[in-house]
């Protein structure tokens, strides 16, 4: 048995001095505290909608930001889930996962438009965007410095582990309006060999659209017939 601490928290809290995020370290208007010696969960949100129109969320979770000034570097996020191993600590075994999002079937999915998906990122529309750096539904990145001894370094990670053969790894629906499958920034050095000047005899081909180095181009796709 452990015990769980809600506290009410209005003081504005000061962050320590890790370059990791700590979320737990800043005082909010409410923080749930446990500790369990066993696989457990600190909250636990159960539903049974009976729905059959319209859209059921387990959590609703919305940040709407009011920048009191101009806002020239803040970070808002709708959600942070964050999974540390502590300092001093050894895992030799098992999983370190900032975000876990499953789907599962126990019933009966019989309809031709029904999507099934573990995850779903959105671009909502609305607003004005004057000028960004980039607009993504996802950004994958890494601040990772240190070096890894052993094993294989991925930024997406794609595996099978059920029997059930897949159609495809991806699947794009560019309706027309994605110019390029893939762009790599010309500040690669390493991805993409030197430009070299030959014919390659295929008895038909599609091009595929990409950009390397700010240079358009293409991949080619051939077919025997």
């Amino acid at each position: 048995m452990t015990a769980t601490l809600f506290t009410s928290v209005l003081a504005r809290g000061t962050t320590t001095g890790s370059t990791s995020t700590v979320l737990q370290s800043r005082d909010g208007v409410a923080k749930f505290h446990n500790r369990p010696t066993a696989a457990n969960y600190v909250v636990e949100v159960k539903g049974e909608p009976t729905i059959i129109t319209g859209t059921h969320y387990g959590i609703e979770c919305t940040v709407d930001a009011k920048p009191s000034a101009s806002d020239t570097g803040a970070g808002i996020r709708g959600g942070g889930l964050i999974g540390r191993l502590a300092a001093t600590y050894t895992k030799t075994g098992g999983s370190l996962i900032g975000g876990y999002s499953q789907v599962c079937n126990l019933g009966t999915i019989n309809g031709a438009g029904v999507m099934v998906a573990g995850q779903y990122s959105l671009i909502e529309d609305g607003g004005t965007y004057t000028a960004v750096s980039h607009l993504a539904g996802l950004w994958v990145d890494s601040h990772l410095t240190a070096a890894v001894s052993a094993g294989v370094k991925d930024m997406i990670y794609i595996t099978n582990n059920g029997t059930t053969t897949f159609d495809n790894a991806l699947f794009i629906y560019p309706g027309n309006k994605i110019t390029n499958l893939l762009t790599i920034d010309s500040t690669d050095t390493g991805m993409v060999g030197a430009k070299v000047d030959a014919d390659i005899a295929l008895a038909h081909y599609r091009k595929v659209n990409v950009n390397v180095h700010g240079e358009a181009g293409w991949i080619l796709v051939g077919f025997d017939a």
